[in-house]
């Protein structure tokens, strides 16, 4: 990171260790878990932070939060402490029972960069700035407890039910979708998933039925329907289905745009400004945010939902299906987890789906939004490239938290040993993130990833290799589409321009 990242890294990082003490029972009782509420929690504050200083310096800022008396015109150290205040305060109010973690790390950072003590008018300034923040999402609790859905009674086809080795299993989210999304006030079109006509309609199709056929195989709890060990460790790779240490997967993406940075800074020393950075690392974490309100509002949309696999497979709606009501999928990996569910039939893996409708999925929309914002915005700073179908030049390496060699594997209860992965592109990072939902058995393929036809007048099934997948080619039918789209505006707002957004070839 550049020299005077520092200052703010701290806060970035202690903002991702928030999320993990949140969902580790051990440490916090929780304020913001989940993964809609830690997208939210997440970009404020990193917004919060980028704001402040921006407003500060007089440059426009992401979000339409007022700027406090005192904020304007404040330069120098002045101007990083009162950033500063704002992403702790966000923090402390958003994690409340994180409170004295907060205040001892507001002390360190203040001796650890010399910026005098605690309570200047820089820093009332900079936290007053985040309860304004804060505020643009003032119902965000009572809309994550609200239970707005429920089935029909008997449940139609494609409607989303509790698995049935899960029966208590509630229903996460049904109000999210209402809430103001922090960014983007237009929401993007999406298409229903294959089949379905309307609320009470559906006709299932040859994409369906070829995503049934796939996710059948390749999501089972065991191998030995087609899965690899390289697809099962795919599938595990990208979890961080809320378990203890690690939390969800916000904080995972959030990882991957800090470990993009770190090594575009490694490989020459402030190429990217401060100020660069600020904006993408809060363009991310807003772009994660809006992604958690859109795909909620149609996870839970009547004409959008869809069944998870375990349950539609159950059920095999498909023409010469044939139910197969002993099928579980390989599930969440439910990391550092006792690993039993008395409910379940057998345990070869953990064989838990998340608690919310299937379509389309949060991982690939959060992971998508992300990503695709930092390509963009890394090729407009040219310090990457697009090709000819719009994948990007930005090679990295990572480790998950899922294979670090600590977090325990429920199904073992050993730590998992320590897996460094390649990628070639961020591109090659937002399909991988999608099909491991696949390879869990917890999503259809369509829920993040379709092929557009050759004549671009649908959308298709795609079963070629992970490295075929192109931009070019992507289908409207997924998050990762949805995911993109929301990217592309916050692009704009961060002053990546039309054509450098019609390069990346999702538009």
């Amino acid at each position: 990171m550049t020299a005077a990242t520092p200052q703010f890294r701290f806060w970035i990082d202690m903002a991702l260790e928030c999320v993990r003490r949140d969902h580790t029972a051990s440490l916090s009782p929780g304020d913001q878990r989940g993964p809609f509420l830690t997208a939210r929690a997440l970009g404020m504050a990193l917004a919060a932070i980028h704001d402040a200083k921006a407003l500060a310096e007089g440059r426009p800022p992401l979000l339409a939060a007022p700027a406090s008396a005192g904020l304007v015109g404040l330069t120098g150290n002045a101007a990083i402490v009162a950033a500063a205040a704002a992403g702790s305060q966000l923090l402390l109010t958003r994690y409340p029972h994180q409170a004295g973690l907060l205040a001892a790390a507001w002390s360190q950072w203040l001796e650890l960069h010399d910026l005098g003590a605690a309570g200047s008018a820089a820093e009332q300034a900079g936290r007053a700035f985040a309860m304004a923040v804060h505020f643009l999402g003032p119902n965000d609790a009572m809309a994550a407890r609200s239970n707005a859905y429920a089935p029909s009674t008997p449940p139609r086809p494609y409607e989303h039910v509790a698995p049935p080795n899960q029966p208590g299993q509630g229903y996460a989210g049904g109000a999210w979708g209402s809430e103001a999304p922090p960014l983007l006030a237009t929401r993007p079109a999406f298409p229903k998933p294959p089949g379905r006509v309307d609320a009470t309609t559906v006709t299932p199709t040859l994409h369906y039925q070829a995503d049934f056929a796939h996710v059948a195989a390749k999501g089972y709890d065991d191998r030995s329907h087609g899965r690899s060990a390289e697809e099962e460790l795919i599938g595990i790779y990208w979890g961080y289905d809320g378990p203890p240490e690690l939390g969800t997967p916000p904080r995972l993406y959030m990882q991957v745009v800090l470990t993009v940075l770190d090594d575009i800074e490694a490989r020459g020393v402030n190429v990217l400004s401060v100020d660069d950075e600020l904006a993408v690392i809060a363009g991310a974490g807003i772009a994660m945010a809006d992604a958690g309100v859109h795909a909620w509002f149609y996870k839970y949309s009547p004409d959008h939902l869809m069944w998870r696999p375990v349950v539609g497979i159950q059920q095999a709606l498909a023409p010469n299906g044939t139910a197969d009501p002993t099928w579980l999928p390989l599930g969440r990996p439910d990391t550092n987890q006792p690993g039993v569910n008395p409910a379940m039939v057998r345990i070869p893996g953990t064989g838990l789906t998340p608690d919310f409708p299937a379509y389309p999925s949060g991982h690939a929309t959060f992971g998508a939004a992300a990503f695709h914002l930092l390509r963009l915005f890394l090729v407009e700073r040219r310090q990457a490239q697009f090709g000819t179908q719009g994948v990007d030049t930005v090679d990295f390496d990572f480790v998950s938290d899922e294979y670090n060699g600590r977090n325990i594997d429920p199904r073992n209860h050993q730590p998992r040993a320590v897996v460094t992965r390649r990628y070639p592109s961020l591109w090659r990072a937002i399909v991988e993130n999608s099909l491991s939902r696949v390879f869990l058995g917890v999503h259809w393929q369509f829920d993040g990833l379709t092929r557009r036809s050759k004549d671009g007048t649908a959308d298709e099934f795609d079963d070629r290799d992970i490295d075929l997948i192109r931009p070019d080619r992507l289908g409207q039918t997924g998050g990762v589409w949805l995911g993109c789209q929301i990217a592309n505006q916050v692009a704009a707002r961060l002053g990546v321009a039309p054509a450098t957004i019609a390069a990346g070839k999702i538009v």
